[in-house]
């Protein structure tokens, strides 16, 4: 498995400090100050890059953890309009009842389209709402459902 970015710079540290450490143990018995001057100034800046790299680390796990929270989370539901009323769609699926999601936060998926005394429509199980995509002609309304006013004999 390859290294990431973070963990090759982590070991790239680790080696860069067993080389430094050797280093120091050689000057301690040089009496140049310069060259533990330098060596000390060098501790300092690898004590920096460390604390750098640190940060970077729990940088990326906070965004690695913010994207698997994005990705667990199903996508919002989408307002649409179907003939006069409003559903609430996920994508292609749908349609959704908007009172129970606008009241509950419940997706309820509406039952097909069927023809009411009102006109066609839907109606949602979980809330009983019926929600009338067409309005039925005052024919329907005025005998009892059927456009021909005799067709109830038959």
């Amino acid at each position: 498995m390859p290294l990431t970015a973070v963990a090759a710079a982590t070991t790239i540290l680790a080696n860069a400090m067993k080389g430094l450490d050797s280093l120091r143990e050689q000057a301690k018995g040089s009496k140049d100050a310069a060259l533990k001057e330098n060596i000390s100034n060098l501790y300092d800046n690898l004590l920096d890059l460390k604390a750098a790299v640190i940060r970077v680390e729990e940088e990326n796990s906070g965004l690695r953890h913010t994207i698997a929270q994005q990705a667990e989370r199903p996508p919002e539901p989408e307002p649409r309009q179907v003939g006069n009323v409003n559903y609430y769609f996920v994508g292609d699926k749908g349609p959704y009842c908007q009172p129970c999601y606008d009241v509950n936060h419940r997706l309820a998926l509406l039952a097909p389209q069927v023809e009411y005394a009102g006109g066609r429509g839907r109606k949602c199980e979980a809330c009983k709402t019926v929600f009338f995509e067409t309005t039925g002609s005052p024919a329907r309304l005025q005998f009892g459902g059927f456009d021909d006013p005799e067709e109830w004999m038959r």
